[in-house]
Parts: C-alpha cells; sequence; structure tokens
C-alpha cells in the first residue's frame, strides 16, 4: 500500500486502520493486511459513507486501491464496497 501520494487525497483509509498496525499486531505478511484492512472497511461502511459525504454530484471519485490481484479476484471485497456506494 502506498505511503506518501503525489496528489491531494480527499479521505486515506489508514484514518480507519493501518495494514502496518494489523501486520504487527496480528503477525499477518503484506497480502494478509491488505486482504484483512479491505474486509474491515466493509465491515464499517458508516465511515466510508461519512468521508462521501462532502462530495458533491458533479464531483468525481477515484478510489486509488492496492496492485495485489487477490483483493479483486479471491474474495468480494471490491464488489461489497462498490455495491455499499
Amino acid at each position: 500500500a502506498a505511503e506518501q501520494f503525489r496528489y491531494k487525497v480527499d479521505f486515506d483509509i489508514r484514518d480507519l486502520v493501518s495494514v502496518q498496525d494489523v501486520m504487527e499486531e496480528l503477525d499477518f505478511g503484506p497480502n494478509g493486511g491488505l486482504i484483512y484492512a479491505m474486509e474491515f472497511l466493509t465491515k464499517n461502511l458508516d465511515w466510508l459513507e461519512e468521508e462521501l459525504e462532502t462530495f458533491g454530484d458533479d464531483d468525481y471519485l477515484i478510489l486509488d486501491c492496492p496492485g495485489q490481484i487477490e483483493l479483486y479476484t479471491h474474495i468480494p471485497v471490491m464488489p461489497a464496497i462498490v455495491g455499499a456506494l
């Protein structure tokens, strides 16, 4: 997962859950930490909804997602997040 961005972000999932903290506390590797964090987000979609309240009807939303393909092919995390939007 990205540590820094070259662009301004409106919100960051690390305000909800940190992959680094997950890896340290649960002794997970990077992919396990990412999967846990994404699943944690699906269980806390109210946080995402609150972050999105500032977006207007004419605003664009770009989700910068980690590049691990397992997040999109092996578990239903992204369909759950997109479905909630």
